[in-house]
Parts: structure tokens; sequence; C-alpha cells
């Protein structure tokens, strides 16, 4: 079982899944569990809120990085953001930003320095950076080729229909590239309004199913609340972004979450959006409660010691978070679709199972880049329950995956409420198959040069 320290780490859990099992019987969604390249980071040190910011400018595919620093960002308490200096122009801009900041003028702030550049990003639990993991902060990426194209689009009404949402998104973006053949998707939905599933599925539908497409759902600093989507100067909720890359990249993919699948499988016999209702014919909180013994009292504080591994028709696997439990209706509430006709198995693990997890999937995405390319910028999106289990050893994880891909090598990337990459097809095979809604996984995103 996860080990997560003390007593006011369950409690932490408890309210957590609690947030998001009251919101989930709302809306009924499967939304929650919940830098080429420059790498900035912006530390928000005393109550002036000056921001020292260090990053590598990247110059082209071919010569990826020219290690000069010189970036320095200020705000108010408002936090009014802006990069005061740049050295070389700035093609496209990721944007990962607290929710305690006001949203449009730390976006502004950003816009007015790098000038013509595309943006996009979004509101996050927890941001990622070259040197660690961070929070109540902002964070940047520059990308700068004459060999890539880039551009951004979004979609509004997530909550009435997320595909047509990603479709918009998607369907502007394409209309501002001049070639209509983009080679990777980054795609940040509202993570309290948005059907993950549907959105991904959306952005397929215009793309294409195997099309390669990460990033993960907005956070609010683990409210539950209201997230924020960043397109250029347009900060918007309820909705979703794009970016599309075009141009011939190295880019290759590692998705592991350290769960290990216990007792036999079963089959999804009922089921409606992100509600089980049974398995194998037998009511599913009957099932859970049966395995989980004594320990059932705990939930929902426990649940993420034992998702459920999901694999569908397409033999691709996935986890998925129990976030509540109704005990007269027989039902399990997740955070995320669970299909009809999907086998499931109760899985469990440690927190260095979920270290180790991300070592390996930081191997993998490696491996992916193939003989003789090393990494040029690494994007991660987690799970913000990970970053709960982890608590403390949060760092530990970030470690794991620097320590395969490079201290020094740029990295972004935040803390979501669902992931999105691509899964692995078959147990154990290693095949990347099509993009999927993830809970309690890492997804790391490495450019090659």
């Amino acid at each position: 079982m996860l080990l997560f320290g003390h007593q006011q780490r369950k409690q932490e859990l408890n309210d957590f899944t609690a947030k998001i099992f009251n919101i989930n019987r709302l809306l009924r969604v499967s939304s929650l569990l919940i830098p080429l390249l420059l790498a900035m980071k912006v530390s928000f040190v005393d109550k002036k809120i000056y921001e020292e910011v260090q990053g590598y400018e990247a110059r082209s595919s071919r010569r990826i990085l020219s290690g000069r620093r010189g970036f320095l960002c200020r705000g108010d308490k408002s936090s009014q953001c802006g990069i005061r200096k740049t050295n070389g122009r700035a093609d496209a801009v990721f944007v990962f930003g607290a929710i305690k900041y006001d949203q449009q003028r730390m976006i502004d702030g950003i816009n007015s320095k790098v000038k013509d550049a595309v943006l996009v990003g979004c509101s996050t639990d927890g941001e990622i950076v070259t040197d660690g993991y961070m929070e109540d902060s902002v964070s940047l990426m520059v990308l700068n080729s004459d060999e890539f194209s880039f551009s951004v689009g979004y979609g509004l009404n997530a909550h009435q229909d997320a595909q047509k949402t990603a479709q918009d998104a998607i369907n502007m973006a394409l209309g501002h590239l001049e070639s209509k053949s983009p080679s990777i998707c980054f795609l940040f939905g509202d993570g309290t309004k948005a059907n993950g599933v549907d959105l991904i599925e959306g952005a397929k539908t215009v793309l294409g199913k195997k099309f390669h497409i990460v990033g993960g759902l907005a956070g609010d600093g683990f409210k539950f609340e209201k997230t924020y989507q960043y397109c250029n100067n347009q900060v918007i909720t309820n909705g979703g972004v794009s970016l599309l890359i075009t141009g011939d990249i190295t880019v290759a993919t590692g998705v592991k979450h350290g769960w290990t699948s216990i007792g036999r499988e079963r089959i999804v016999t009922k089921a409606q959006g992100n509600i089980v209702y049974g398995l194998d014919g037998e009511s599913v909180s009957k099932i859970y409660e049966d395995y989980l013994g004594e320990r059932a009292d705990e939930l929902p504080g426990v649940a993420f010691e034992f998702p459920f591994g999901i694999i569908d028709k397409n033999k691709q696997e996935y986890l998925r978070c129990p976030v509540g439990i109704d005990k007269e209706l027989g039902t399990i509430t997740f955070a995320g679709e669970v299909p009809v006709g999907a086998i499931v198995r109760m899985t469990t693990g440690t927190t260095i199972d979920a270290i180790k997890a991300a070592r390996e999937a930081s191997e993998h995405a490696l491996s992916g880049l193939g003989q003789g390319v090393t990494p040029a910028a690494i994007f991660i999106f987690d799970c913000c329950a990970r970053k709960k289990v982890f608590g403390r050893r949060t760092q530990k994880e970030i470690d794991a995956i620097q320590g395969v891909l490079g201290e020094k090598v740029p990295m972004i990337g935040f803390y979501t409420y669902g992931e999105i990459a691509p899964v692995v097809e078959g147990t154990g095979t290693g095949t990347i198959g099509t993009s999927a809604f993830h809970n309690l996984t890492d997804a790391i995103v490495v450019f090659g040069k």
C-alpha cells in the first residue's frame, strides 16, 4: 500500500477525494484527478514579488541550446508578469501559472515582452521546471526555431460538448498554419468542466486516431472550483487550448504510473460515463470493499492506493482512480470515464514504485528518441494526486526523471487534473498506441536534437 507518512496526509487525501466526488456528482464528467527551447523559472521571493527567470535559449532543431541566460521577470502583488529582457526572438511560449495570481495581467505582461510569439498554457496545481517542482509560481518556456511552425487555437463551452471544444481549438490552430500537416499537438482543457475522454476524442476526429496528442487538464491549486486556459492574449475558462507544431521533430513519449495489478480480471458490465455499477454482473462497490477488507472504512482517503487498471477493447491500459463510493446504489464514481466491456483489475503500489515508474518512463522516452539523439527539452504532465501521495518526496520523482534525461536539459510541466498522452498497448509490450486520458500517471514528452 502507499505510505502517506502521517495522519494529516490521510486527512488531506480524504478532503481531496471528497471535493472530487462532489464535483463529479454535479457534473458527471471524467475530467478530474485528480521547453526549441527556453525553460524559465519564476520564483516569488517576497511581498514585492520580484521574479528572477533563468533559462536556456534554443536556436533550432539542429543546434538547440546556446546556454545563454539573462531573463528577468518582474511583477507586482497582482502578478503582472513580463520578461524584461530576451536574447533573440520568441516563436512560441508555454506558460503554466499558479491560480493565486491575476491571470489576465500575468498573460498581458508576458505578451508585452514576447511580442508576436504564439502563447499557450493553463493554470495548475503546481509547476515543474528544470530546478524541480514549485508551487505559487509561473513557469515559462520559449520556443525558437527556423525549422518549425507554431499555431494555437481555443474552444469554449467544454461543459456542454468537450469534443467540439477540442475540435474548435484544433481547427483554429490548423487555420493559421502554412502547412496542414502538424507533427504534434499539445492540448490543455478545463480541469473542472471538461470531460477528458471527450476532449481527446474530439481532437482525434480532426487529427486522426494515432496522432501524437499530449497535455493535461488545468488545475486551480487543489480547490476544484475554476481553472484557466491561455491562448495568445486570451485567458478563458470552461474551454480548451491547443498548440500545433509542424516540422521534422524528433519526439518521444514515456508513460508510466507504478501501480501493480492484483486479483483476477473482471469485465465492466454496467457503467455510465465515469460511474460504474457492475463488474461481472456484481455490485462494483461490494467487490471493491471485499478487496479492501477492513480498510474499506477509510474510503475515500485510501482510493489513491487502489485505483482500477483498465484494459479496453483495443488492449490499451490506463488507470482510473475511485473518488467516491455509494453503498446504497452499489456504484463507484471514478475520475475518468470507464467503458462498458473494459477489462478491470485492482491495482496497488508504493511511493517507491511510483518513483521507479517515473524513471522507467524517462528511459522509455530516451530510447524512443533513437540512437545518437539526445534530449533537448522535457515536458512533464504529472497527476496532482501523485504529488499529494508523494508529499515531501515529490522532488524525488523529478530527480529520478532528470537522472535519466539530464539535470540541465530545459524542462517544463505542471501537476494536472488528468493527463493526456499515448497509452501502452497490451500488457508490458511497450508499444505506444493512441492518446488517452489518464489518472495517477506520469507522462513525459522529450524533444531530441
